[in-house]
Parts: structure tokens; sequence; C-alpha cells
């Protein structure tokens, strides 16, 4: 197996000796493990234990010299974090927020765009606690895998449940988590980002509001999931964090043609057209009672009373992207921002996308959405005209990857 990082923390449960066996069957089996413990959780298991079995030191406080951002570089430098046990009082303090320790903290600086396992272990009572049960079905909806419990005697010397699942269990709930980013290893996207700029000189241009923003923080879920991106943007578009191939373009007619070269060249399971395309460029300009055409002059004297610009309609990209693909089954995610008043003129708007360029899914978003050039409040809709809603890029992002990964 090759070599994943998992962020294994502990806290405090007197299943934590269970612990060490699970470590030590994925050291074994080539992960990379870092643990974290909390203070109670070593009353329960020896420092020297785990170290013994990562061969790394044990984080424990988050105001630890030399580890003072620990809670922000453990979870960027994992692939996936298991927490178990997971104490009753631990799952209620991730699920409102509440960051009073390294593992608390590092819950709170996580982006979900990685596995998050969780192994609770309490008393009966603890666990069937409606303010626990609560805690664990928010967890869930947040997209956390947590783990199911097992019944038996308890440490208390009750019946019931609540015991942590067995190591070998959880191994494999690890190993199908490992499994499930391995799927994404076969998938190859295309994403187009930014805005055009269309020149009237060569020190003047039209352009859009798009930052490239939210095609970023797609590249960024898919990355991690280890989807294949290239990523076609424009100049001064926000770029992805996480490692893939970039691909600049400048105008429309510079996208126009990387793009159609990409898609005829390269085999794209999904192409998520996110690219602020103008819908114009500058064909003519008219200074005075002359005309010239754009790109003959450097730049156009301040001297005249009026400058007029002739514009003329671009075609539209996102309706060859599927008749020119070498993949002929490839699934096209298109972006449509509307301004129209009524949500219903806005889903009409939709339509399009799906009858002329035969758009398996349009994300819809709407001008009034967005600010400080922040795009909240997305809708994913399919051909039977099926929704998902998200509020945020993040949560677009996750969505997309989801669709992505079960290949729809």
């Amino acid at each position: 197996m090759s070599k994943y990082k998992i962020l294994f923390q502990i806290s405090g449960s007197i299943a934590a000796y269970k612990s060490a066996y699970l470590i030590s069957k994925l050291v074994q089996n080539d992960f990379d493990v870092q643990t974290v413990a909390s203070r109670s959780a070593l009353k329960f298991i020896g420092r020297a234990t785990l170290e013994g079995l990562t061969s790394k030191p044990v984080l424990t406080d988050q105001f630890q010299t030399g580890h003072m951002m620990a809670h922000i570089n453990l979870i960027k430098w994992a692939d996936m974090i298991v927490l178990a046990p997971a104490s009753a009082n631990t799952i209620n303090k991730m699920a409102n927020g509440i960051a009073d320790n390294l593992i608390t903290s590092l819950f709170l600086a996580y982006n979900f765009d990685k596995p998050y396992l969780i192994a609770p272990a309490m008393n009966s009572n603890m666990y069937e606690h409606p303010a626990t049960q609560s805690s664990i079905k928010k967890l869930k909806s947040w997209g956390i895998n947590i783990l199911p419990v097992q019944s038996g005697y308890l440490a208390c010397g009750d019946y019931g449940s609540g015991k942590m699942l067995e190591p070998d269990m959880i191994f494999e709930h690890i190993i199908a988590s490992i499994n499930k980013l391995k799927t994404g290893q076969d998938k190859k996207v295309l994403i187009t980002s930014g805005a055009t700029r269309e020149k009237i000189d060569d020190v003047r241009f039209i352009t859009n509001i798009s930052t490239g923003k939210t095609a970023s923080t797609i590249a960024n879920h898919l990355i991690k999931q280890g989807i294949s991106v290239i990523f076609l943007h424009s100049q001064g578009s926000i770029l992805p964090e996480s490692n893939c191939e970039l691909i600049e373009f400048v105008s429309y007619a510079d996208l126009k043609q990387k793009l159609f070269n990409l898609i005829e060249s390269e085999d794209f399971d999904f192409v998520i057209h996110c690219a602020a395309v103008s819908d114009y460029f500058v064909e003519k300009i008219e200074l005075g009672n002359s005309f010239i055409n754009t790109g003959e002059l450097l730049k156009i004297p301040s001297k005249f009373d009026s400058v007029k610009l002739y514009l003329a309609p671009t075609e539209k990209l996102i309706d060859k992207i599927k008749s020119l693909s070498r993949n002929k089954k490839v699934k096209l995610v298109s972006f449509k921002f509307s301004g129209a008043q009524k949500q219903e003129d806005s889903l009409s708007e939709t339509l399009e996308l799906f009858r002329k360029a035969g758009s398996d899914f349009v994300v819809l978003n709407h001008i009034k959405d967005r600010n400080k050039n922040i795009q909240n409040n997305f809708l994913i809709i399919d051909k039977e005209q099926k929704t998902i809603s998200a509020s945020t890029a993040e949560e677009l992002a996750q969505q997309l990857t989801k669709i992505i990964l079960q290949g729809l």
C-alpha cells in the first residue's frame, strides 16, 4: 500500500488501549501515522507506547513550543483523520464548535476535503443521551464518517451499546475510505476559470468581475481526492493551492484555441466550464470621424472628445465542448450566472444549456448572491431538473466531487 498519511487522534476513554493495536497495524501496512492525544487520553495510554509505535512524538498541547500552528499544519499534512476512541465530551465539543484543546482545534481547522473517521466509545447512557445523539447526527450531516458502536459489557460493568468498534473493523473502514480516494486516480477533469479580457488597445481591455475563486476551490477538492486536474485559467485568476497542470489564457480567442485543443487531444471524464467568457469583443473603434481596428493603436490618445467602441458577439464555446471532445462520453458541468429578477426566469435560462450544449449538470448562481466578490448560494441542476443546494463554494466543491467520484 502507498504511504498514506493518517492523523490519529485519541481522546479520554478506557478504549484508548485498543488504539495501540490499530496504530501498530497501520504502521505495519506502510501508513505514516502521527498521533495526537488529549491529556485525558494519556491517563489511559502511555506516551512512550505511542511514540514507540509511530517513531514520532505525541502531540498534546496546541501551545507546545515548535508546534504553535499544529492545528493548521497537521490538517494540511494528513490524507485522512481518525479519532479513536472518541469520548462523549469530545464529540459534543466538536459538534458545537468548541476548540479548547488540540483535538477540537484540529477539527475546527478541518475543511471537509478529506476523510474524517470517528469511532465513539462511552457508557451506554452517555452514548444514548439526546445531546450526544444530536451531536452525532450533526457531525454526520457535515460529512463526518461516524462509525457504529458495539454492544456488550462495558468497562463500568454495565451491558449495552457504546463499546468502540474493534480495531480490525476500524482498520477495514480506513481501507475502504482509502479505496474511495483511489477511485479518483483514474478520473481526469478539465476546469476553466476566471474572466476573459477583450483588448481595446495595448493598455486597456474589457473584462468582468470573475475572480476564479469558485473554480480554484473546486480544483482543490478534486485534486485532494486523487483526481487529475488541468486548470485552464485567465490572467490574474485565483489559482488552486494543490498541485495540478496550469494553463493560462487571456482573451476569448485565446481561451477558444486552448480549450478546443485540450478537449480534442485529451480524454477528460468531466469538463467543468466555470470561466466567465466575454459575450462580446471589440470589433472596431470610432475616433472622431475615423474608424480603426482593435490592435492598430498601442494607446488611444486622450485628445478625442468621444470614443465609440463597436462590439460584436462571441461564439458560445459551451455549445461545442461535447461535439469536439475526444471522449464522446465526457460529462459537462456548465455554469449560469443569472441576473434575472425572478427565480423561475433564472431556472428557465438553464434549460438552454441542457438543450444547446448538452450539459449534464448546470450550476446556477445569481448576481444578487455576490458580496465583495465572493459568490454564495449555488444550485446544481441535472437533466431531470433535480437540484442540490450549496450555500458556499466549499459546499459546491464537495457536491461536485461526489458527482465526479460516482461517475454520474
